[in-house]
């Protein structure tokens, strides 16, 4: 019969822990997101994880990220849970900078160093302003053939386009883009402050490509801001 054994001491927190929101993006455009753990150690077999910061609370709460009678998503009322290279968090509700930490700890309960990161919540819609047009019936011909207009919005954007559309209510990626190739301009295009007009005419070539047929067509105006929210 033997008589030792061998005892592990170990006293060192896992190496290297880092936790990226939404794949290292900027802006998140919904609360939901999802956010990759990782660190150095291997393997990873008995860790657990906790996630604390900008965190719904009931979602928190519910998913186990939080004891139920937490009041506020803070390092102490934060639980360990398993340890997963992956999970869904979800933001707590209102735009803005959103800053989440998490701690791993191996299977003899060594904690590792705080890691954070941090993204800006931003779920609110850019709105545009269009003034005119100028005339609302053209046809093909010369003199009578084109109509102009021009829009602001509320903020800056990052694009925008001009589409023929279903209804007033149409998504930006429904419709037909209006196209240039019979004259028209500024159909679509790049950053603008939002301030400044962007002058813009259609021609009654353009408008039949996009929808041909004789009659009203809806002609509506989206531009994106830089978190990536299309307007209405």
């Amino acid at each position: 019969m033997p008589n030792y054994f061998n005892l592990t001491l170990d006293t060192t927190g896992p190496s290297n822990v880092t936790i990226t929101l939404a794949g290292g993006a900027q802006y998140a455009t919904q609360q939901l997101i999802n956010a990759a753990i990782a660190t150095a150690d291997t393997p990873t077999t008995g860790y657990q994880m906790k996630i604390w910061g900008d965190l719904d609370i009931a979602w928190a709460k519910s998913n186990g990220l939080l004891g139920a009678g937490a009041s506020a998503s803070t390092e102490a009322d934060s639980t360990w849970i398993t340890f997963a290279t992956t999970r869904q968090l979800q933001l707590s509700a209102g735009d803005g900078n959103k800053t989440i930490n998490c701690k791993v700890r191996d299977d003899v309960y060594n904690p590792s160093a705080q890691s954070s990161d941090s993204i800006t919540l931003d779920t609110t819609r850019p709105e545009v302003t269009i003034t005119g047009p100028d005339v609302s019936k053209i046809s093909k011909q010369s003199g009578k053939s084109v109509s102009s207009f021009s829009f602001v919005a509320d903020s800056a954007y990052t694009a925008y386009k001009v589409k023929v559309v279903a209804s007033t209510g149409a998504a930006h990626d429904t419709g037909v883009q209006i196209p240039t190739t019979g004259g028209s301009t500024n159909m679509s295009g790049g950053a603008g402050t939002g301030v400044t007009p962007v002058e813009c005419t259609i021609t009654g070539a353009d408008l039949e490509t996009a929808s041909s047929g004789d009659g009203a067509k809806i002609v509506k105006v989206f531009v994106q801001d830089a978190a990536g929210n299309w307007s209405a």
